[in-house]
């Protein structure tokens, strides 16, 4: 069950998986629940990609520890987008809980409103954290061009984000 209670200005989104997040109630957003939930909040109207995803993984066991799924996870992503190139990773929390996080850069195909494909130049700041086997994943990704202008909005998000 999904619950979004609106608070003013701001929606504060809570999920079954476990958390909460806050953002501006004006902020479009989309999310799937296929194999995991997925939700997305796009910061611009005008480009799929200017957004912060929140999404759940339950692929784990009860023994996986932060360093196994930090390499599960850093190994996919340079494997499978190797035109992304590593900027910083370092040791972080998120919610109080000890979390990795990775900036990423480089040209990906982008999906637009209209099925237009354009690569385009892309940054993307992922920080995971595993709680009773489900990993928690927040990515905040957006045209390079972009970045700094919306980071202050993804990292209010970001941070409103809590573990239940």
């Amino acid at each position: 069950m999904l619950v979004f209670t609106e608070a003013g200005a701001h929606t504060v989104f809570e999920s079954d998986a476990g958390f909460k997040i806050t953002y501006p109630t004006r902020y479009k957003t989309d999310q799937s629940t296929s194999t995991s939930l997925k939700l997305y909040i796009y910061l611009a109207d005008d480009t799929p990609v200017d957004a912060v995803t929140v999404s759940t993984d339950e692929s784990f066991t009860e023994h996986s520890t932060l360093e196994t799924v930090t390499e599960r996870y850093a190994d996919a992503i340079t494997s499978v987008y190797q035109e992304l190139k590593v900027l910083s990773k370092d040791r972080t929390t998120l919610s109080g809980h000890a979390a990795f996080r990775t900036i990423y850069k480089g040209t990906l195909p982008v999906q637009y409103d209209d099925n237009t494909v354009r690569e385009e130049t892309l940054k993307v700041n992922q920080t995971w954290t595993i709680r009773n086997a489900r990993v928690f994943t927040l990515t905040y990704k957006a045209l390079a061009k972009d970045y700094n202008q919306y980071l202050p909005q993804a990292r209010s998000i970001m941070n409103s984000f809590t573990l239940e």
